[in-house]
């Protein structure tokens, strides 16, 4: 800690100022007492602490300027700024904090640096810890995908298709890059449930008679009830439920209306009606883009979010 008058001159620092210095090879004559510490930070070219071979960014000097000034004029009660200071052989963090001093007397600021390179440390074993997390999930999305591309080649690719236009509806919504990462990963196995529909009737080229379609319409639940026990960090298990709602409650299986239906199931159900419309099926061929189009907009604000339209149909427009 550093004592500083009205004009920032160092009055006074205290013993573990001194001994960061000693131990740094501190460059201040006797410990920087009687520096004016503005005047030093605004003619800085090195790191106090660590010399002339320092690989610290010394602008951030001049973003203390401005907080010790703000301090020392009354405008803000307090200026903190989190920097690096790392050494040659240790990467080091601190906390700087600037606080007014409002005794009598000439002093009128604390300026005080916390070693806070444990807590970052911390940090960043924490931020290694979730990426580890991260790329588990998405291995065990990859794994329950692969499983379902070998049993049925036409809903793995549907999948891969709607994991893509989804991340792009996303991206035109605005949505956050770790909620779009979730939202991928839900929908690039939003049809896990059909594992438990026999083969025979998801490859039949004829139309389904109505006991088939109603196994059919089993798949959102089936897969929820698989992926309801795995906690992954995004409601994936909650996307594979809903992603045959409707906005207006004419969906299945729990007829979910409006605001009942996450954003991400709203997004996987236009994504999915597009994809399952213009692509190939067993029973029939592939309808042309425009009639995809024609549908999204025919439900639009009825059985489809507005707003998840209005960003599928920008998407299209920019691809165009």
């Amino acid at each position: 800690m550093a004592l500083i008058d009205g004009e920032s001159n160092i009055v006074g620092v205290n013993r573990a100022w001194r001994s960061f210095a000693d131990a740094n090879g501190g460059l201040l004559a006797d410990y920087g007492v009687g520096t004016n510490y503005i005047a030093m930070l605004d003619g800085m070219r090195e790191c106090p602490a660590c010399g002339e071979n320092c690989n610290n960014d010394i602008s951030l000097a001049y973003e203390v300027v401005g907080g010790l000034r703000e301090v020392l004029e009354g405008r803000v009660k307090k200026f903190q700024l989190e920097y690096p200071c790392h050494s040659n052989t240790e990467r080091r963090w601190f906390m700087l904090t600037v606080t007014p001093f409002e005794a009598p007397g000439p002093i009128r600021g604390v300026v005080a640096h916390e070693d806070i390179t444990a807590l970052k440390r911390s940090e960043e074993e924490a931020l290694l810890q979730a990426d580890r997390l991260a790329n588990a999930f998405s291995s065990t999305i990859s794994a329950i995908s692969l499983f379902i591309e070998k049993r049925d080649p036409y809903t793995a690719g549907h999948q891969q298709q709607v994991a893509r236009l989804c991340d792009a509806i996303a991206s035109q919504l605005g949505m956050d890059a770790e909620r779009r990462n979730g939202l991928r990963l839900g929908a690039s196995i939003h049809d896990i449930g059909k594992i438990s529909v026999p083969a025979e009737i998801l490859a039949r080229p004829g139309r389904l008679i109505t006991p088939e379609y109603e196994i059919i319409r089993t798949h959102p639940e089936m897969g929820y009830d698989i992926l309801k026990g795995i906690e992954f960090p995004w409601p994936i298990a909650e996307m594979i439920y809903q992603h045959h709602e409707r906005l207006d409650g004419s969906g299945y299986p729990r007829q979910l209306s409006g605001e009942q239906i996450c954003l991400e199931a709203r997004i996987l159900c236009v994504a999915d009606v597009f994809d399952a419309m213009t692509s190939h099926r067993p029973y029939r061929a592939a309808r042309p883009v425009e009639e995809g189009i024609a549908e999204l907009q025919r439900g639009r604000g009825t059985i489809y979010d507005p707003l998840v339209v209005d960003a599928f149909m920008n998407f299209v427009a920019i691809s165009r």
